[in-house]
């Protein structure tokens, strides 16, 4: 037998030593393409953090790390620490307290996207934005009851088509696709992008709404405790703040179970009545409805901060507490209808920007609706906190044109430098005879040194002080 035959092999010696036919481990890897090498240092990486992440021990300290520092961080930190957390899979209890600094839920609003935009009629999208976003504000408020309650809004003035959310979705799952399109009826026309459909019954209260007051655009149904509380009281909604007094008249709707018979539309409608946009239903919530979806949101807004200011002043008896006049309540309510948001900014309400301008020719600012500007706050809000609303801002908040810094000398001497001109032509408008005094002086300075008696003259004169000196060429005036 040969000598070759009765050599054991490396791969069965145990005492080999990682050496396979005469090459280590450390070799072959040395002959490894670089991608490769890149991909298996990679995977080892990875080994050792999914190692570290699967440790108890690891988990609990991240964990009580992350709740510290969200509780007393600032929002700087808020969504790194979030996004840690989502990764970690915890629910640590300040997920509730976050809110407008990250929020727990990230689902985009607006989830319309590419050539899905070709199947919404026009302006349909971001009436869909609006709709969703006003949802996830309900829920970040504290609105929300469940998966119980609606907002509807009416797509178009001509046709009797509104949208609204599918019955089974939390407030803050709601996106701008997920709406459904019904009519007036309840029935489906476009079903969205979820398997769920719509609660009729729930559907009945806006439906006689929407069909009795085609001006009001939006409708707000919400459960809110101060409400239900203030809905149970037999004084009932009491003018005791300003937030109470630009609400305007209210009405009531007395409980008779949940809405469901089709019968009791017409007492609905008479309830509610031809002007009033806010209507309290006995023992159960509150309507808040609007002609746009800023204005239904701030109804509401408003109508709670009264109910829980009123709630919190019933205790120390209506003996002791001032009720606002009539004429006061009436004057607050006036100058917030006339003025959009309060008539504060004279710029935001339609005033002539140029005053020298003919009437034509007269450009005006566009009115701010009652509303719109608290409702674009939070759409920058949410949209800082990584909702993507998709909103189409009508005032943008940073300004395009900054303010430059001024200078001695603001344009460098040329001919196109021709500011001046229009300054002074807006100053000679206002003193005639300060013109000629200026175009005096002004030729005066031109010709004084053409006419100067002073003479110059080139002169040669050689250096001193060198052996070897030079001519050199001098400038001397003769006066």
């Amino acid at each position: 037998m040969s000598e070759a035959a009765t050599m054991p092999s490396n791969s069965d010696n145990p005492e080999a030593n990682g050496v396979v036919n005469g090459t280590t481990e450390d070799d072959k890897a040395s002959y490894r393409p670089p991608d490769i090498e890149a991909d298996v240092k990679e995977m080892e990486r990875r080994k050792r953090v999914e190692n570290i992440m699967g440790s108890k021990i690891f988990r609990e300290e991240l964990e009580k790390i992350i709740e510290q520092q969200m509780r007393e961080g600032g929002p700087a930190s808020g969504s790194l620490l979030q996004q840690i957390s989502d990764i970690m899979g915890s629910s640590p209890s300040w997920k509730g307290s976050m809110l407008f600094r990250g929020g727990s839920c990230m689902i985009p609003i607006n989830d319309i996207r590419g050539v899905d935009n070709i199947s919404y009629a026009k302006g349909e999208k971001m009436m869909r934005c609006k709709l969703a976003a006003l949802y996830r504000i309900a829920d970040l408020y504290g609105w929300s009851q469940n998966i119980y309650n609606h907002i509807t809004l009416r797509v178009h003035q001509d046709e009797d088509h509104f949208l609204i959310n599918p019955f089974g979705m939390l407030y803050n799952e709601i996106t701008a696709s997920s709406l459904i399109k019904v009519d007036i009826k309840g029935n489906i026309l476009e079903s969205g992008t979820t398997n769920l459909g719509v609660n009729v019954a729930g559907f009945t209260l806006h439906s006689a709404i929407h069909a009795s007051r085609p001006d009001l655009k939006c409708i707000v149904h919400h459960h809110h405790p101060s409400a239900v509380a203030i809905s149970s009281l037999k004084c009932g909604f009491l003018p005791f703040s300003q937030e109470a007094a630009t609400v305007g008249d209210v009405s009531y709707h007395d409980y008779q179970g949940i809405v469901i018979d089709p019968a009791e539309k017409d007492l609905i409608i008479r309830n509610l009545g031809p002007f009033n946009k806010v209507m309290f239903l006995r023992n159960h919530g509150v309507v808040c409805c609007g002609e746009t979806v800023e204005e239904a949101f701030w109804i509401t807004f408003l109508t709670i901060k009264a109910c829980e200011i009123q709630m919190s002043i019933m205790p120390l008896g209506l003996d002791n507490v001032i009720i606002m006049s009539d004429e006061s309540k009436k004057r607050a309510y006036d100058t917030v209808q006339s003025g959009g948001s309060g008539g504060v900014n004279s710029k935001d309400i339609g005033v002539v920007v140029d005053a020298n301008a003919k009437p034509s020719e007269s450009k005006r600012e566009r009115k701010w609706r009652r509303g719109e500007q608290e409702f674009e706050a939070l759409m920058r809000c949410l949209d800082n906190a990584g909702y993507r609303t998709g909103h189409l801002y009508k005032q943008p908040l940073i300004r395009s044109d900054l303010p430059r810094p001024k200078y001695d000398v603001e344009l460098p001497p040329a001919v196109s430098s021709l500011g001046y001109l229009l300054e002074e032509e807006e100053m000679y408008r206002n003193h005639p005879n300060l013109k000629k005094l200026l175009e005096g002086k002004r030729g005066f300075e031109k010709t004084r040194w053409l006419n100067s008696p002073n003479v110059y003259q080139k002169v040669e004169v050689l250096e001193t002080g060198t052996q070897d000196p030079k001519k050199i060429t001098k400038v001397v005036h003769y006066g």
